[in-house]
């Protein structure tokens, strides 16, 4: 599958169950330590792990303290960490409690009056805005490598 923006990069599903990375079709099965096939259509469920970064945004806003998000990408955490401070948190003007990183997971833990809906919105935006700056991002990335 061809990324779809210059910071993307290719990681591995891991197997629902099997909590293992897929493989060419084929993961490890932890109770018994042999390889078994993860075939398509199978009925399984793959997420993103490691080396993806897992993002989670909550609230403790009284509002919104029910709220909780969570994805993984498949993008460096500086460049997500970069996306949600300067493109989401900055631009909305945000308060939030605090901000965790490690170099695979991010915590966002708003404290800013909001609705769920806004909170989804803003939550959406966090884990997904970065296809959004693609192109400038690409063409930013050609000019500095160009340099």
């Amino acid at each position: 599958m061809p990324l779809e923006h210059p910071f993307e990069f290719h990681a591995p599903g891991w197997h629902g169950t099997g909590h293992s990375p897929v493989v060419g079709g084929r993961y490890i099965d932890r109770s018994t330590g042999e390889v078994v096939a993860a075939p398509d259509g199978d009925g399984h469920q793959e997420y993103a792990g490691p080396p993806a970064v897992d993002i989670i945004v909550m609230s403790i806003h009284e509002d919104t303290t029910q709220c909780v998000f969570r994805a993984a990408r498949a993008f460096p955490m500086a460049a997500i960490l970069g996306h949600i401070f300067t493109n989401v948190i900055q631009k909305r003007k945000l308060e939030i409690d605090s901000v965790t990183a490690t170099p695979f997971a991010i915590r966002v833990i708003l404290a800013h009056p909001l609705t769920p809906a806004e909170f989804s919105d803003i939550s959406m935006e966090m884990a997904n805005g970065m296809w959004d700056q693609a192109e400038s991002v690409g063409a930013k990335k050609a000019v500095e490598t160009c340099t």
